[in-house]
């Protein structure tokens, strides 16, 4: 009779941490290669955006992106060469927001090569506003001046 409680309560744990259905069909749309085409902002005017603690917004244009739902790990690779280039590696989430509401929270983590934390207490917490088979935008919200501000990553699906 004990071990019948161990198994029901280790069962509820098992389905109370497991994706919904929404959950899951966002990572497997995320899922593959995609290119950042551009880096757009909900307000006009010409900025100089750091992305991430690592590069300028123009450095991001036209990097190449990998995304592997199975284990939640992926890559970036930066290649324009008036930047520092090279692949950086990340760990990443798209976690629903309330119940079928179809609005996530997308979180990135760096992680060296084996994907191990990098930073123990630094990730970065953006919306994934926009995803379909070919496209995808993820939004991230900071301070400017006070007034929330928004830049926006703009994602093309590619096959390399």
């Amino acid at each position: 009779m004990k071990k019948i409680g161990i198994i029901i309560l280790v069962a509820s744990l098992f389905m109370s941490c497991s994706l919904s259905k929404v959950e899951k069909s966002a990572r497997k749309t995320v899922d593959g290669n995609w290119v950042l085409n551009s880096v757009t902002y909900d307000t006009p005017g010409v900025f100089n955006t750091v992305l991430l603690n690592d590069a300028t917004a123009s450095c991001f244009e036209d990097s190449q992106w990998f995304f592997r739902s199975n284990n939640s790990t992926g890559t970036y690779n930066i290649i324009n060469t008036d930047c520092s280039t090279g692949v950086r590696n990340f760990r990443w989430a798209a976690n629903e927001i309330g119940k079928d509401t179809g609005n996530f929270d997308f979180t990135l983590k760096f992680t060296d090569a084996k994907f191990k934390d990098i930073q123990e207490d630094t990730g970065y917490r953006m919306n994934l506003k926009y995803l379909d088979d070919n496209s995808m935008q993820i939004t991230q919200t900071v301070q400017f001046e006070g007034k929330p501000f928004k830049i926006n990553l703009n994602f093309t699906r590619t096959t390399l």
